[in-house]
């Protein structure tokens, strides 16, 4: 049980850069900078973990395709190695998007195939989860957290908006989540409620340690009935594309190496700030050395002596 395990569809984003604005229908407006990136979800927070040295196991689906040829190029650049568990005769299973960045925000339209393409049985993402030290979850997957929690694993549940995101969707999973890492807008949109404080209380009624993201207010938690909040990294903002990713990578580092609960978020915040400070969600790179500096000069901690 040495690795972190993370299944998912890989995302390939086309970047239009620092756009003057977001063109209104029938438009045309030209950005600064184009790029083709891997984007975000499980793909990229392992690579991310990856570069800070922790051992990743990672799956996804890779067809015959142009896309799917460019994610596998991406991956070896990285030294991942990954299982492929693609069932099905699609040539490019992965989506597609187009993200226009500009100083206000940024918007985004993807493809991606029908879920037919992605048909994998049960049991063999089971076997590939079995085994690791931490278990890396979608919501698509809740119905693994208690299987996987009874056979050892330390179970991180991520999150992804939704409008029809409720609490309800939750309830069979929670009692097995370690875990949960969700930012203000989703919490609240879960929980029902108008502030992230009142999103982590909530929480707190499911989850021993709830956790929620809030951008630059930095990240609120609770432990042993105390509220905390930990402080973002002070950065100079370019594209928040990624931030999310990032932060998990930072935060399963602290707990791979058995940090407490608050130290694993500063790890976060550190992985996370540092993702938007480049546009797209692996250009920022942070290696472990980088990380453990910005951990004592912004955070005053050291390192953990094992």
């Amino acid at each position: 049980m040495n690795s972190v395990g993370g299944f998912g569809i890989a995302n390939v984003d086309i970047i239009f850069g620092n756009a003057r604005r977001m063109p209104k229908l029938g438009e045309e407006v030209y950005s600064e900078s184009c790029s083709k990136q891997l984007g975000g979800g499980a793909v990229a927070t392992l690579i991310q973990l990856s570069r800070l040295g922790v051992p990743v196991k990672l799956a996804t689906y890779i067809g015959d395709g142009p896309l799917s040829r460019y994610l596998v190029k991406e991956l070896e650049k990285d030294k991942i190695e990954y299982n492929n568990m693609l069932s099905t005769d699609e040539e490019d299973p992965v989506t597609l998007s187009c993200v226009v960045s500009c100083r206000q925000d940024r918007g985004i339209i993807s493809y991606k195939p029908k879920e037919a393409a992605f048909a994998v049985d049960k049991k063999k993402i089971y076997e590939f989860y079995e085994g690791c030290r931490i278990a890396f979850l979608s919501l698509e997957q809740k119905e693994l957290c208690k299987p996987l929690k009874e056979a050892g694993c330390t179970i991180v549940l991520d999150s992804a908006w939704s409008d029809m995101l409720s609490l309800e969707w939750y309830y069979d999973a929670f009692p097995y989540v370690d875990y949960f890492i969700p930012n203000s807008m989703e919490a609240m949109k879960i929980t029902r409620t108008d502030t992230p404080v009142q999103a982590l209380e909530r929480l707190s009624e499911h989850l021993k340690k709830p956790i929620v993201k809030n951008g630059n207010a930095g990240c609120l938690y609770k432990e042993n009935k105390e509220l905390h909040i930990i402080d973002p990294l002070p950065v100079r903002h370019v594209d928040s594309t990624g931030a999310g990713d990032a932060f998990a990578a930072g935060f399963m580092y602290g707990l791979y190496y058995g940090y407490d609960l608050g130290d694993c978020i500063r790890f976060g915040n550190i992985t996370g700030g540092n993702a938007v400070t480049e546009m797209g969600c692996l250009s920022a790179v942070m290696d472990e050395e980088k990380l453990l500096k910005y951990f004592y000069e912004i955070y005053g901690r050291e390192k953990k002596i094992s």
